[in-house]
């Protein structure tokens, strides 16, 4: 009883007190305010900012499609909810997931979805405005494919005489593996391994490779983010030739001993070419390549003959593979002549020989200047039977035409006479 009335003494004292009682005041309209709100007002909305978007498509149809997300154009997403206020109170966004409604993705694409925001634990609310509320996500079969490497040396320069033999310059490994999407792998034309060192080089050499570099069909590079490359740790092998710059050139073949083979002007399609070799120093390269060789009796008006060059112990540098030759005959005229007049050289001291035919037309090219200057007194016809093999007593055999007293004309064309031979007698032979 003793303390009931204490109490109620310290509790009038307060309430006559001025400050107590406003203090008191403050609190009673708190807990009604609170009363109130939860009588009136069970339900509160509240707004939460900068919820992480999640790219998990586990479990959805483009998982089981074998799809992967690629990239999506949201990352994060502004949420206003209503629920009740005693529940989502103490919501904020680390109690918050922000999904993509992956229904119904089975192929690749670019697709646009709807976002949805859901409570890691359960509470119930209603979404009453989402920004953004959909996003724009691609999707791809994540494949791994190998791509050849080339390799690039954009800043490396080679002494005077000294190039790269393109047919080993080569990286090691000589591949890699790229594993990521099929559609960005579609488009990857070619893989570099570059090194951006600086040098001149006299000499083969190793350098490391700096970076990978992906180009597409039309050259252009590749952004190679979300691939995953294989390895980047390339060794680019630099081997280093001797190279010199050689003419091309063709003999005449075939011609007589008088003739001047520096009157025929002929025409080549190319006139040099590079040579390369990984041992042979400058001096040991020769003046001229010769691709090959033109009988003189060949060479007609018109003529036109293409070779294929052979470099032999040397490596071609230019790419040429064949070369056309052809014959200037800007001052060269054409004229047939008849023969009659015969002569056999070199004949087999046991046999007779002579030529049955009586007259043979041959056709003669000379300058303009000169071929109406010559005449069938002015050539000479040989049966030349070095070398006779024949034991027929009558055969036909090719002559040599020849001018002694012009070094600038020939015979053109193949041309042959009948011959006969008649076998000397022992005795006299003997005699």
């Amino acid at each position: 009883m003793k303390i009931y009335k204490t109490i109620k003494a310290k509790l009038n004292n307060s309430l006559n007190n001025n400050l107590s009682i406003a203090v008191y005041a403050v609190i009673i309209a708190i807990i009604a305010w609170f009363i109130i709100s939860v009588t009136i007002y069970p339900s509160t909305p509240k707004t939460i900012n900068n919820i992480p978007l999640s790219l998990d498509i586990s479990q959805t149809s483009a998982d089981e499609n074998g799809l992967s997300l690629i990239s999506c154009d949201v990352s994060k997403v502004n949420v206003q909810i209503e629920g009740d206020r005693s529940r989502i109170g103490n919501i904020n966004k680390d109690n918050l997931v922000a999904k993509l409604v992956v229904d119904n993705v089975t192929a690749a694409g670019t697709k646009t979805l709807a976002i949805k925001v859901e409570s890691k634990e359960g509470i119930q609310f209603t979404v009453k405005k989402l920004t953004p509320d959909i996003a724009s996500a691609v999707f791809d079969k994540i494949d791994s494919r190998e791509f050849k490497l080339t390799p690039e040396i954009p800043n490396v320069t080679f002494a005077e005489g000294k190039t790269i033999d393109q047919d080993d310059f080569s990286c090691d490994p000589k591949t890699i593996t790229i594993t990521g999407p099929a559609a960005q792998l579609d488009k990857i034309a070619k893989c570099a391994a570059v090194s951006n060192k600086s040098a001149e080089l006299e000499s083969s050499y190793n350098f490391a490779c700096d970076e990978i570099k992906l180009y597409d069909q039309s050259g252009a590079v590749i952004d190679s983010k979300g691939l995953e490359i294989s390895t980047t740790s390339v060794t680019i092998n630099i081997p280093v030739l001797t190279q010199k710059t050689v003419d091309l050139s063709v003999s005449i073949a075939n011609a007589p001993t008088n003739f001047d083979k520096s009157s025929i002007k002929l025409k080549m399609s190319a006139d040099t070419i590079a040579l390369a070799s990984q041992n042979t120093t400058i001096a040991d390269f020769p003046t001229s390549l010769e691709i090959g060789q033109i009988p003189l009796n060949k060479l007609d008006l018109g003529y036109s003959q293409t070779f294929t060059i052979d470099t032999k112990d040397y490596i071609n540098q230019s790419n040429l593979e064949a070369v056309t030759v052809t014959l200037d005959d800007t001052n060269l005229a054409k004229k047939d002549i008849v023969l009659s007049d015969f002569s056999i050289s070199n004949a087999p001291t046991t046999s007779d020989f002579k030529v049955l035919t009586n007259n043979l037309t041959v056709s003669i090219i000379a300058p303009k200047d000169i071929i109406d200057n010559i005449t069938a007194q002015d050539l000479v016809a040989d049966v030349n039977l070095l070398g006779y093999k024949v034991d027929n007593n009558s055969f036909e055999y090719p002559i040599t035409i020849s001018c002694p007293n012009y070094n600038t004309v020939w015979a053109v064309g193949t041309y042959k006479v009948n011959v006969q031979r008649t076998e000397k007698s022992t005795t006299a032979s003997g005699t």
